[in-house]
């Protein structure tokens, strides 16, 4: 056991057991009870402490990390945890050394380190969002929480709150602790996007006309699947990134677009998308094609009755998209310097918070009227996180297009 690394947690040097007992620094520390016999950890007595692999679970008792040196003639209790195997121990002396504040990046060493029962690790996420450890908490949940398991990860959190909502000690905390419950209740939303777990692709028929409007995050997958439609003669495609700037495209309809905006600033798409989106279906209103409207900016659309047609929401996380922007930056950009990587990956940052915008717009169109049903819904439901080289997932986005197209 001597070969373990011991470790303790608590709130400065004060017991969490006892306040009224100080622990004593690079010291031995002795305890006035101790009955190593008993089958209760309460009647038992003696310190807690635990091991490297397992403190994840227990960092919410305190903010001060201790190294633990066990003194030879002391005794030492491996006591029986089903949260915790192997990672509760007690003993009648104890010498803590090296105290450090328990920060974000300790607790994210610890959870990379961590050897725990899949159930501990969702009540040791919580822990970690009452201390406020947020980057900790979401890789907890990028790694551990999906749509399959998140009724129990709810259950479970909602558990262990209970006793630390009102903790004093975790009052400046609950920014950090909304934010992890707000995300898993993302993941829980049938309708909403997660920050780390693809869904299935979202589409509402809004009207009877030849419109698809199709939106999602940077790096979801919307224009990939649209691009497919640009030389196809029954479709006008109309990318809205691509309309306030000077990029040569072999796309006549988009050049038309550009000729009506002119005049116009980039900015009208977050500050007057009603107007933009209105004036591309009344420019192409009496044509026979369908129209394919590609924009991330749908979000800020004020006047919800000018949508037309079908609309189409890819789902895909914030971090699936995040990873695609970056990847895909980098494989437009083969001599990048690390400077200029980081300066764009800190400007796709705002991916994880912009997502929630579009959430927004996902709920507020879930409430419009549908008109009718949308046709072959069950060829969409392939789409989830797939990307451009996932032919199945183009061959069922090709049969809803196609249908739409008639």
């Amino acid at each position: 056991m001597m070969s373990k690394k011991y470790l303790k947690v608590m709130f400065g040097n004060t017991s969490g057991a006892d306040k009224d007992l100080k622990y004593k620094l690079n010291d031995v520390n002795v305890t006035k009870k101790w009955n190593p016999k008993a089958n209760n950890p309460e009647d038992m007595g003696g310190f807690n402490f635990s091991v490297e692999d397992k403190i994840l679970r227990w960092l919410v008792r305190g903010d001060t990390l201790y190294d633990v040196t066990i003194p030879e003639d002391a005794d030492i209790i491996d006591v029986e945890s089903k949260s915790a195997p192997g990672g509760v121990f007690r003993s009648n002396k104890i010498i803590l050394s090296n105290p450090r504040k328990v920060t974000d990046d300790i607790a994210m060493d610890l959870y990379l380190k961590s050897d725990l029962p899949e159930k501990s690790y969702y009540k040791a996420l919580i822990g970690c969002a009452v201390r406020g450890y947020k980057n900790t908490c979401f890789k907890i949940i990028k790694d551990k929480v999906n749509e399959n398991n998140i009724d129990i990860v709810l259950s479970e959190a909602n558990d262990f709150i209970k006793p630390y909502k009102k903790d004093d000690n975790s009052n400046d905390k609950n920014e950090v602790l909304d934010e992890v419950l707000e995300c898993l209740n993302e993941v829980k939303s049938d309708l909403l996007i997660s920050m780390f777990v693809d869904k299935e692709t979202y589409f509402k028929k809004i009207s009877d006309d030849k419109v698809i409007n199709i939106t999602g995050e940077s790096g979801s997958g919307k224009s990939s699947y649209t691009n497919k439609y640009l030389n196809d003669d029954n479709y006008i495609v109309i990318d809205t990134d691509l309309v306030f700037n000077n990029y040569l495209v072999n796309n006549k309809y988009l050049n038309e677009v550009r000729s009506l905006f002119k005049d116009k600033e980039k900015d009208i798409l977050i500050n007057d998308f009603d107007y933009f989106y209105k004036t591309i279906i009344d420019y192409f209103k009496d044509s026979n094609k369908t129209l394919v409207i590609d924009s991330a900016q749908y979000r800020n659309i004020k006047d919800y009755l000018v949508l037309k047609g079908t609309m189409i929401i890819l789902r895909t996380s914030a971090n699936t998209c995040y990873e695609r922007c970056i990847n895909r930056w980098k494989n437009n950009h083969k001599n990048y310097s690390n400077e200029e990587l980081t300066k764009f990956m800190k400007k796709k940052k705002g991916i994880y918070s912009w997502y929630k915008y579009l959430n927004n717009f996902i709920e507020k169109v879930d409430k419009m009227k549908e008109y009718g049903t949308l046709p072959n819904k069950e060829t969409f439901n392939a789409i989830n996180s797939a990307y451009e080289d996932d032919e199945k997932v183009f061959n069922s986005v090709d049969d809803l297009f196609n249908e739409l197209n008639k």
